[in-house]
């Protein structure tokens, strides 16, 4: 393997083996040497033992934490619940994640006669094991049987006639259309007809339905999701702990091991300590409403800081400007009409402006809202205790409807039963998504701009939609002035939301296929 992409330029990839990456790196911090290279050669080349030692020298005895960021990994996390899935994407610096889609995989399947959820043995609760396997392959069975059912009656209420589609920049209504864009419009009216169907009937799924996960990030984050995987204290969070560092150490030797050490142990017991504050503190029965908006800045005194921020770096000080009255509406006007589209960003000045809000969505919405890095979420294990939500056109069909309102009391009651014997952490399992999920986040208003902006387009699940459209309509209700710069809110209402990037995506298929030929 060529230890380096080239041996003379100033910019170069490193491609020793992923230990000596890391211990290289880091000598940039402490060497005369004006290249690695030559370290490299003198170092670490002709000695396999180096990094290692280099690691425990640094890492383990001095706790230079900041050396475990050299080294990177990439893992597959498979069968594992979508209440893990949930506490491993928690941490929101050093890991990035990829899952398996809810809303574009139909997870009708079976595996060996069984659907895709964590039995009631793997999750901890064998004297309910029956009980518990029954409610999941009842909720299971629900989405399977109500799929063609949704898929025609979807299909009856937005026929494709319906619907004018835009070829080469004009609209046709489809009876309009050639008989090779009718061919691609028709596929992409299925694909979103498709879409829509799993995009309502999620809401039945469980809790512990299995799902799969890509994860790629540095060794310090590593450590920590370890750390944290063991202070959930779950037997499925313990095994995946015990699996997730079973994988690395022989790929980060040394490196790893800080999560299994005293200081590894001791951080777990930290964070068990700070996560049971306030357990016997009584509270009210207080059913949040959809969003309240806990906390906010004087809008005068947000304006006039980020327009200060905004400029700063073409003035003196803070503050050393002289601002005329007016100018600073003045300024923000002109940012807004700079805006062509939703990629503009706001900017750095205005992550100034902050929010605190408590949004009451379903757990399914929650899985999405979640992938948002810069919002800092507070939240707690899942309930049943807020209700759940009626998917819009599933409670069109009475029988299913009946059949879902059933289930989702069958599945509070079970809920309430494994609970009392094991715990709220277990009894999370058997929740299904479309129960209502209370967290508390707190934002800034250059991230907030872009979620209200990417998750109010049509094609987003019509719960994201709805949490997106209700913390704008907060914002613009406090801030007036300041919600002028959220300009790329579409608040349209769409019948099949996945449609015309269903024809786009189609389309591009089409185009690529015929330049190939």
């Amino acid at each position: 393997m060529t230890d380096f992409s080239n041996r003379s330029r100033d910019v170069f990839l490193i491609k020793t083996d992923m230990i000596d990456r890391g211990a290289l790196m880091s000598r940039y911090s402490r060497t005369l040497n004006l290249d690695i290279r030559d370290v490299y050669e003198k170092e670490f080349k002709d000695n396999p033992e180096r990094a290692s030692s280099f690691y425990k020298r640094i890492f383990l005895d001095y706790g230079d934490e900041s050396v475990a960021e050299l080294t990177t990994a990439q893992l597959g996390i498979q069968n594992i619940s979508n209440v893990l899935s949930k506490v491993i994407e928690e941490p929101r610096i050093g890991l990035s994640y990829l899952e398996k889609s809810s809303r574009y995989v139909k997870y009708s399947r079976k595996v060996n006669g069984s659907y895709l959820y964590l039995h009631g043995r793997d999750a901890g609760i064998p004297e309910m094991e029956d009980e518990y396997n029954k409610m999941c392959t009842d909720l299971f069975d629900f989405y399977s049987e109500s799929y063609p059912v949704m898929m025609k009656y979807m299909e009856e209420n937005n026929p494709l006639e319906s619907f004018v589609f835009q070829v080469g920049g004009k609209n046709y209504k489809y009876e309009d259309l050639k008989s090779a864009d009718s061919d691609l419009m028709e596929k992409s009216y299925r694909s979103s007809l498709r879409s829509a169907v799993l995009d309502e009937i999620r809401s039945v799924l469980p809790a512990s339905t299995l799902t799969n996960m890509g994860l790629s990030g540095n060794g310090r984050a590593f450590i920590s999701l370890i750390e944290r995987l063991n202070a959930y204290g779950t037997p499925e969070s313990r095994k995946y702990a015990d699996m997730i560092y079973s994988e690395l150490e022989p790929e980060l030797p040394e490196l790893i091991d800080d999560a299994v050490t005293s200081h590894g142990k001791a951080q777990v017991d930290y964070i068990n300590s700070r996560d049971s504050l306030g357990k016997n503190i009584r509270y009210n029965d207080l059913v949040p409403g959809r969003i309240r908006l806990i906390n906010y800045m004087d809008e005068s005194a947000a304006i006039e800081m980020a327009t200060r921020l905004l400029i700063y770096q073409n003035t003196g000080a803070y503050g050393s400007a002289s601002l005329a009255p007016g100018q600073e509406e003045s300024i923000l006007n002109e940012l807004a009409s700079m805006r062509a589209n939703r990629r503009h960003k706001i900017g750095r000045a205005f992550e100034s402006i902050n929010y605190t809000f408590e949004v009451n969505m379903n757990y399914g919405a929650f899985r999405e809202f979640q992938r948002h890095r810069f919002f800092s979420i507070i939240r707690k294990p899942l309930g049943i205790d807020y209700g759940y939500d009626m998917p819009e056109n599933l409670a069109g069909i009475p029988d299913l409807r009946d059949r879902y309102d059933r289930l989702m009391l069958e599945a509070a009651e079970l809920y309430g039963k494994i609970r009392e014997k094991y715990g709220e952490k277990l009894a999370q399992y058997t929740v299904p998504y479309a129960y209502r999920y209370p967290v508390v986040f707190s934002a800034n208003l250059n991230e907030l701009t872009y979620f209200i902006e990417l998750r109010s387009n049509p094609q987003v699940h019509p719960d994201l939609r709805r949490v997106a459209f209700d913390i704008y309509n907060e914002i613009k209700r406090v801030h007036p002035r300041l919600a002028t710069l959220i300009k790329f809110v579409d608040q349209g209402d769409y019948r099949l939301g996945r449609l015309p990037a269903e024809v786009r995506k189609e389309t591009k298929k089409k185009d690529l296929s015929g330049a190939q030929d």
